[in-house]
């Protein structure tokens, strides 16, 4: 039900868009096909399709009043009604012959039927009736925000389809801002963003910034999670440049959230994959981060499409089950650039959490098993993606890798396809190779990661987790990090001190060959661990880190630390020493309370160089050093 303490914004009809966020088609040259019956007269087959809405032909209304005012483009006609695609094109067709093609791909009405249609449709009452905005004021008062952030939507990273990432328009994301700050108390309070293309995040701190100046700055300190790292990179760089408190980390849901951020929030928001499964995982991360289990609140940006109240349910169940109950729904809250199919809307769900929230998220797990990545509306990853074996070239040459050197074999992938020990992708990501899975007969230790659905960021992190003598991952041709070409690749840079990339070991799919993901073509890119004895003693310590990528930052750091100093000329450094050292060399002490795997791919960059720096000023940069 919503909120009966304050009325709910108005923009629109109560109606949001699908789960689906759809690309949108350039809108048509001419009218669509007339919806009405083939003898009825344009008029005639305006107010049979108005009758059958009933109490909810404000919106169909609005279309038609719309277009007798001036041009209007589809997607302009969806933004403002929100009303799906189709029944807007349902609307244009009942218009027939006094509906024209415009220029710049818009629609004009006939001038000597628009007298008509206003009559029809009532329209002094429509414009009338219109129902005020609480938000309109205040908002109002940010017009400046308004427009810094729809620069910033500008200049972020292009969404990404196959992540379902439709972008909030810049007075939408001003608008969650406003209503956060006007209905909590943000003052020192720790926002959650559980993903975040909109850049919510920006918006929030912004307004904080811009109501409390100065260095004696009052305001929420905000958290942004996600899996796009050329986002994380974006969303960091702008903060720091205006010198605002935000903080960024990498999580790919599907695999847990970060631990220094679980339990530390006071309220999360989240606008996730709109499928029952991705609502109701970026739900229950958004639950597990917050500090206060009475008091906490996870919001929900979601909506359904009037068109398909099935998925509606769906979706509204999946939150249930979850044990999350619904103090409040603000109806068309979001509205977004484009998802024309589904009303370009999606609804303000305010959650709290409940005591059979706590016992699902508490429930001890005594193997985790296999993890689905589907959860999203298109791609590989899709929720009516179906998962195939690994297709026999694929297998081949997996086997053939494993065969290369005598010793232990790993397959890490959700279910076991090699002659080999297995462990599921998502343990490995969480917590490195089991001990059980690695230890066994003497030999190298070889693995093998089937990564073919990989989105980009899980190659990087599994060459994280790993440690092993050498390592082949399978990926589709078109991997995003690795790209088309061989040899060494400039975005695994910050793991030279750990792997080398072993480009004769490579193997390409045949032509015609198949994943068995998704129909690509792909292959095999190996690497080999990098003997520590030819590192100098930075390159030590950074190597030191990226073998324990699950430990606190700082307490690795500090033990490594400790380690050269006794390696390179016997002294004993104290563990208050080593951790006041590693508290210089970085610009922002609170990652040291976070692990390296975590880290956005630039953060984890700078702070490997970092370290690498800090010990060789100690050291006056020897290097060679055998260690």
């Amino acid at each position: 039900m919503t909120d009966p303490r304050t009325p709910p914004p108005s923009a629109g009809p109560p109606r949001a868009p699908d789960p689906t966020p759809l690309p949108d088609p350039p809108p048509p040259a001419a009218a669509p096909a007339t919806a009405g019956p083939a003898s009825a007269a344009p008029g005639e087959s305006l107010a049979t399709l108005l009758h059958g809405y009933r109490v909810h032909a404000r919106a169909p209304r609005g279309v038609v009043a719309a277009l007798t005012e001036r041009p209007r483009t589809l997607r302009a006609l969806v933004q403002d009604s929100g009303l799906p695609r189709r029944s807007v094109e349902e609307i244009l067709g009942c218009l027939g012959d006094d509906l024209r093609p415009g220029s710049g791909a818009t629609f004009v009405l006939r001038p000597g039927a628009v007298d008509r249609y206003r009559t029809m449709i009532d329209y002094d009452e429509l414009r009338a009736g219109t129902t005020l905005d609480p938000l309109a004021a205040e908002i109002g008062r940010h017009s400046a925000l308004v427009t810094t952030m729809h620069e910033l939507i500008a200049s972020a990273p292009r969404p990404r389809t196959e992540l379902d990432h439709v972008p909030a328009t810049a007075a939408t994301v001003v608008r969650r801002a406003v209503w956060l700050s006007t209905h909590y108390d943000l003052r020192e309070a720790h926002l959650l963003c559980v993903g975040d293309h909109d850049l919510t995040s920006l918006a929030v701190v912004l307004l904080a910034a811009a109501a409390s100046p100065g260095p004696a700055r009052r305001g929420p300190a905000v958290t942004v999670v996600d899996i796009d790292e050329d986002l994380l990179e974006f969303l960091d760089r702008t903060a720091r440049s205006r010198d605002l408190r935000l903080r960024c980390l990498y999580a790919d849901l599907r695999f847990g959230l970060p631990p220094a951020v679980a339990g530390s929030a006071d309220l999360a928001f989240t606008d996730p994959p709109y499928t029952p499964r991705g609502v109701s995982l970026f739900a229950a991360r958004g639950a597990q981060g917050l500090a206060d289990r009475e008091r906490g609140r996870v919001l929900v940006a979601y909506g359904f499409s009037e068109r398909v109240p099935t998925l509606g349910w769906k979706v509204q169940r999946a939150l249930l089950d979850q044990g999350l109950v619904f103090e409040a729904i603000w109806p068309a809250f979001h509205t977004y650039e484009g998802a024309e199919a589904v009303g370009a809307r999606a609804d303000m769900y305010v959650c709290q959490p409940t005591s059979a929230t706590w016992k699902h998220l508490d429930r001890p797990v005594a193997a985790r098993g296999s993890v689905s990545t589907a959860i999203y509306t298109r791609g590989r990853q899709a929720t009516e993606s179906q998962p195939a074996p690994l297709a026999g070239p694929v297998v081949a040459a997996a086997t053939g890798f494993l065969a290369i050197a005598p010793g232990r074999g790993v397959f890490v992938g959700d279910r076991p396809e090699l002659d080999a020990a297995h462990a599921h992708l998502g343990t490995v990501l969480e917590g490195g190779l089991p001990a059980a899975v690695a230890a066994g007969a003497s030999g190298a230790l070889s693995a093998v990661a089937d990564l073919s659905d990989d989105p980009g960021p899980w190659l990087t992190r599994l060459l994280l987790a790993v440690n092993a003598d050498r390592l082949a991952v399978i990926v589709a041709a078109d991997h995003p990090v690795l790209g088309a070409g061989d040899g060494t690749h400039q975005a695994l840079d910050p793991l030279r001190a750990k792997w080398a990339a072993t480009p004769e070991h490579d193997v390409a799919i045949p032509d015609g060959g198949d994943t068995g993901r998704g129909g690509n073509a792909g292959r095999l890119v190996t690497f080999a661990a990098v003997d520590p004895a030819v590192l100098d003693p930075g390159a030590r310590l950074a190597r030191w880190l990226l073998d324990r990528p699950h430990g606190k930052i700082g307490n690795v750091w500090r033990d490594g630390l400790i380690r050269i100093a006794r390696q390179a000329d016997g002294r004993t450094l104290s563990q208050r020493e080593a951790l006041a050292t590693a508290h210089r060399a970085v610009a922002d002490p609170d990652l040291l309370a976070v692990r390296l795997i975590d880290l956005p791919w630039h953060t984890l960059a700078s702070t490997l160089a970092a370290a690498v720096a800090c010990v060789d000023t100690q050291t006056g940069g020897e290097a060679g050093s055998s260690g």
